[in-house]
């Protein structure tokens, strides 16, 4: 979370035209929310109720990092965090 936390503080003084949706499963909003307060995020957290977005996207694991364009294509899809590949894409 702290490198994407990085690349979300590079890119969104760079660009207005990205986001970066942090989706959780299972933990209480409260715990996000403190969570996120104590280690400085900037990102959105989004709490799913139940487990449509993951099951919408094939999430197996976690972390899984998406990139979607600007047309609401998949350009990227990872287990794990590929800082390289993300940043290509974001680059882009």
């Amino acid at each position: 979370m702290p490198e994407l936390q990085d690349l979300w503080s590079e890119v969104s003084q760079e660009r207005d035209d990205l986001v970066f949706l942090c989706v959780n499963i299972g933990d209480d909003k409260d715990v996000i929310a403190k969570w996120w307060e104590e280690d400085g995020f900037t990102m959105s957290a989004v709490r799913q109720d139940g487990d449509a977005v993951s099951q919408a996207f094939g999430v197996m694991a976690y972390p899984t990092n998406y990139v979607i364009g600007p047309e609401g294509k998949v350009l990227y899809r990872g287990v794990g965090w590929d800082a390289g590949a993300v940043k290509r894409l974001v680059a882009k």
